[in-house]
C-alpha cells in the first residue's frame, strides 16, 4: 500500500465514520473491537484532524512490525522495534492489561505486565506509585475493519490499524489464558510440576481465530540488568485438531529476549493437548530439551486456565 493509497484510505475513514455509526448497531463497537488487529502505518494530527500518515512499508523501517488484540476484557499487543540498543534484552516490547470501551471514540487500557521496555518501565512506574496497573484513556476511531487510536491527549499522531481475518473457526481454545503449571517430562513421563506465582512470572496467552499472541512478563523474577528482565512474548498462528488431540503452533515473531522471526507457516512446533474441561487445558512440547533438578527433561507440558 503506497503513503497516497493509505493517507487517502484514511481519510475516507475518519470522514465517513460518523455516517458509519448511524448505520451500525450503537452497541456494536463492543463486538467490532474484538480480535486481532495489524498496525500499518501512524497518521499524523493537527488540531485532531489527519494531515498526512507513513505507512511502515514506505518508512525509513519497513520492517516495524505491531500486533494488537482485543478480547473480552483483555487487551494484548507486541512490537518488534520499541527497543534500548543498551538493554541486556534485544528484542522488541509488549503489554498485556484490561481494558473498557465506552465508544467508538473512547476507550481505556489498564496496562499491567509486559516484555521488553514496556515491562521494565510498567514494573518501575507501579513499585513508584504503589498501583497495579497504568492507565491510558484514548481517543480512537473504531469503523468497519479500522481502527486508530491516540495514546494521549497532547499527542499528533496515532497508531492505525487494520483488523487481521480469522485463519481457523472459532474452537473451544479460543479465549484468554494464563499459565498456572510448567510440568517436567522425562521419556514421556512427568516427573516434576511447578506452579508459577503471578507476582514472580506471568505468562499469559490469547488465542483467538487461529492466531495466538503470548507475553511472559519475568520483571519479578530476574534483576534489571539480566536479559531475563525483559521476558518474552510471541506472534503467529495456530491450527487445534481436536481429534487428534494435537495443536500445531506457526511461531513468526516475538519481543523482550525473542529475536527471531520467520515466515508465517513455516516455523511448527507440534503440541500433544488435554483439555480437561473447558477451562483448563494441557499441552506437552516432546521436541523440548532442558533441565530439572538432576534430570534432563525430553519435554515440557503448560497447564493453562482460561481467564474469565
Amino acid at each position: 500500500m503506497s503513503k497516497k493509497i493509505l493517507f487517502v484510505s484514511i481519510l475516507i475513514f475518519l470522514v465517513s465514520c460518523g455516517n458509519n455509526q448511524k448505520n451500525q448497531n450503537v452497541d456494536s463497537y463492543e463486538e467490532d473491537i474484538l480480535g486481532f488487529w495489524n498496525r500499518v502505518g501512524t497518521i499524523q494530527l493537527m488540531n485532531g484532524i489527519a494531515i498526512d500518515t507513513l505507512s511502515f512499508t514506505n518508512s525509513e523501517n519497513p520492517n516495524n512490525k505491531q500486533i494488537k488484540v482485543y478480547l473480552n476484557d483483555r487487551v494484548m499487543w507486541i512490537n518488534n522495534f520499541w527497543k534500548d540498543s543498551t538493554a541486556p534484552w534485544k528484542g522488541g516490547s509488549g503489554g498485556y492489561g484490561k481494558f473498557n470501551i465506552y465508544s467508538r471514540d473512547s476507550l481505556t487500557e489498564l496496562m499491567s505486565h509486559g516484555t521488553g521496555l514496556m515491562g521494565a518501565g510498567l514494573k518501575q512506574y507501579k513499585d513508584e506509585n504503589s498501583l497495579q496497573s497504568q492507565t491510558w484513556n484514548m481517543s480512537i476511531n473504531l469503523g468497519d475493519g479500522f481502527y486508530s487510536q491516540k495514546n494521549r491527549p497532547e499527542s499528533e499522531f496515532a497508531e492505525y490499524y487494520e483488523k487481521l481475518p480469522d485463519l481457523e473457526p472459532k474452537s473451544r481454545i479460543d479465549g484468554v489464558w494464563k499459565r498456572v503449571y510448567e510440568i517436567a517430562y522425562v521419556n514421556e513421563k512427568p516427573v516434576d510440576t511447578t506452579s508459577l506465582p503471578s507476582d514472580v512470572i506471568l505468562d499469559m496467552k490469547v488465542m483467538y481465530g487461529g492466531r495466538y499472541m503470548y507475553q511472559v512478563d519475568q520483571t519479578g523474577l530476574a534483576d534489571p540488568d539480566e536479559p531475563g528482565y525483559g521476558g518474552y512474548g510471541g506472534y503467529g498462528s495456530y491450527v487445534l485438531d481436536e481429534d487428534n488431540n494435537k495443536l500445531y503452533e506457526y511461531g513468526e515473531w516475538g519481543s523482550g529476549t525473542f529475536t527471531a522471526e520467520s515466515e508465517p507457516k513455516s516455523n511448527k512446533t507440534t503440541h500433544e493437548i488435554t483439555f480437561y474441561n473447558d477451562d483448563l487445558f494441557l499441552q506437552i512440547d516432546n521436541s523440548f530439551e532442558g533441565n530439572n533438578s538432576n534430570n534432563k527433561m525430553t519435554g515440557r507440558g503448560l497447564v493453562y486456565k482460561r481467564v474469565k
